[in-house]
C-alpha cells in the first residue's frame, strides 16, 4: 500500500525530528521543512495528502502559507493543520478563516495530534471516493444557490462565492439539508471532522463571514436562537 506523503514545517529542528519520527512510526511518509518557503516549492511540485504547519514562522509564517495553498487550484484540497503556541479563541477562529483544517497548541501532545491527523487522512479518503464513486459527487440546487460539491464552488445567481474551505462546507451541509436545525457542535463535529477546543463561537465567526458573502440572500442561513443554524430556502 502507498504511504500517504506529509509535509512538517517548524523552524525548530528538535521539533521537527520528535514529529517525524513519530509521524513516520504511524507509516507516512514524512518531508520536514524549516521554513514555508521551501516547504511551499516542494509541495507545488509533488503529491501532498497533508501538511502540518507551526503558525510563527520566519519569511512566510503559516497563516500565509494556508492562504498560498487554498488559493491555486492544484493544492486548495490539501488539508493544514496548524501547529502554534496561541491559544485564544480568536487565534483558532484566525486559522480557520484561512482554510485550515484543524489547529493543535504546543506543547504537542503526540497521541491527540496522531489521533487527529488520521481522522482527516480518513475523510480525505471518503471525499476522494465520493468524487470518483458518484459521478464527480452531485450539485445541490436551492433557490438561486447551487454548491459544486466536484468544484468546491458555490454560486448565487450564477456569480461565484469566493468561499474558504470551512464556509464552503458549511454551505454544503446546510444545503444537503435545508430546514434541519444544526447545533454549533454539530456544525463543528461535521465540518472539522473533532471538536475544538475553542468555543462554539467559532462557528458564529464563520457563519458572520458567509453570510456577508451572501449579501442580499444573507437571510438563507437563518439563526435559531439558543440551538443552531439552517438552510432558509425561500429566502433563497
Amino acid at each position: 500500500m502507498k504511504k500517504q506523503k506529509l509535509v512538517l514545517i517548524d523552524d525548530h529542528p528538535d521539533t521537527v525530528e520528535l514529529l517525524r519520527y513519530n509521524l513516520s512510526a504511524e507509516g507516512y511518509d514524512v518531508k520536514g521543512f524549516f521554513n514555508a518557503v521551501d516547504a511551499l516549492k516542494y509541495i507545488t511540485g509533488e503529491n501532498t495528502d497533508l501538511v502540518i504547519t507551526d503558525w510563527m514562522l520566519p519569511e512566510m509564517d503559516g497563516l500565509d502559507l494556508c492562504r498560498n495553498l487554498k488559493h491555486h487550484t492544484a493544492t486548495q484540497d490539501i488539508p493544514v493543520v496548524m501547529l502554534t503556541c496561541k491559544n485564544e479563541e480568536i487565534d483558532v477562529v484566525t486559522a480557520l478563516e484561512v482554510g485550515a483544517e484543524d489547529y493543535i497548541s504546543k506543547p504537542v501532545r503526540m497521541k491527540e495530534m496522531l489521533t487527529r491527523v488520521k481522522k482527516i487522512l480518513r475523510r480525505k479518503a471518503g471525499d476522494a471516493f465520493l468524487q470518483t464513486g458518484q459521478d464527480q459527487r452531485e450539485t445541490i440546487a436551492r433557490g438561486r444557490l447551487k454548491v459544486d460539491l466536484a468544484s468546491y464552488k458555490a454560486y448565487l445567481d450564477e456569480a461565484p462565492l469566493d468561499l474558504t474551505i470551512v464556509e464552503f462546507r458549511l454551505l454544503e451541509l446546510l444545503a444537503k439539508q435545508p430546514g434541519k436545525v444544526f447545533s454549533r457542535s454539530q456544525i463543528m463535529e461535521r465540518i472539522n471532522g473533532m471538536d475544538y477546543f475553542a468555543a462554539e463561537r467559532s462557528v458564529d465567526v464563520q457563519v458572520a463571514g458567509l453570510r456577508k458573502k451572501m449579501g442580499p440572500y444573507k437571510d438563507g442561513i437563518e439563526t435559531v436562537r439558543s440551538v443552531g443554524y439552517r438552510l432558509n430556502e425561500k429566502a433563497l
